[in-house]
């Protein structure tokens, strides 16, 4: 019986020691590594110029449907502008139209508009927002079938431009003139 009492003392024993290497094997044996990268978000800076201008035949007294508006399809808020250029007969623009509570002319001269996406301030677009239409319609003015036949191009050029916000005034006018200075404008 003696014998037994130490065989089963030394299978306890061999138990509890096999089980102790074992968890000190698992315990120092684990191991571990992190890596973060190290990535930095892109800044997309773009806008989509939107008319919904369809080819037609235009003459005196005539109007169609164009609605300028900027979509911002990119990453970071914005400051809008658009330029209107259009044909003149002796120095006046020969369409008109009616501009958006939204939109502000900040300068005009001989047929060029030039409108910004605010009133008293600024309207920052922010990143899939769509501004407003600049207008909804455009109309020949009832000018002279021989004024009419002199003018060679009838075509309106519509164009759309964009700063970010940062440090840029609010005022519409402050901020063309920042615009203009940016993108080379004359």
């Amino acid at each position: 019986m003696k014998r037994r009492k130490v065989f089963r003392f030394a299978v306890i024993l061999g138990l509890l020691f096999g089980t102790t290497v074992i968890t000190f094997a698992l315990t120092s044996l684990f191991y571990t590594q992190s890596i973060k990268t190290n990535l930095n978000k892109k800044t997309v800076f773009q806008f989509n110029l939107n008319t919904e201008l369809q080819d037609l035949e235009v003459g005196p007294g005539d109007s169609f449907s164009v609605k300028p508006s900027i979509y911002n399809d990119g990453t970071d808020e914005m400051y809008v502008f658009i330029k209107i250029e259009m044909p003149c007969n002796t120095d006046d623009p020969i369409y008109t139209y009616e501009t958006g509570s939204d939109w502000i002319l900040v300068n005009s001269d001989k047929g060029i508009e030039e409108y910004a996406y605010g009133s008293s301030e600024m309207i920052p677009l922010q990143p899939g927002e769509t501004t407003t239409s600049l207008f909804e319609k455009m109309t020949m003015k009832s000018i002279s079938y021989a004024d009419y036949a002199g003018i060679d191009d009838i075509n309106v050029t519509i164009t759309g431009y964009a700063i970010g916000t940062e440090d840029i005034s609010t005022n519409p006018v402050e901020a063309w003139n920042i615009c203009k200075e940016l993108g080379d404008i004359e």
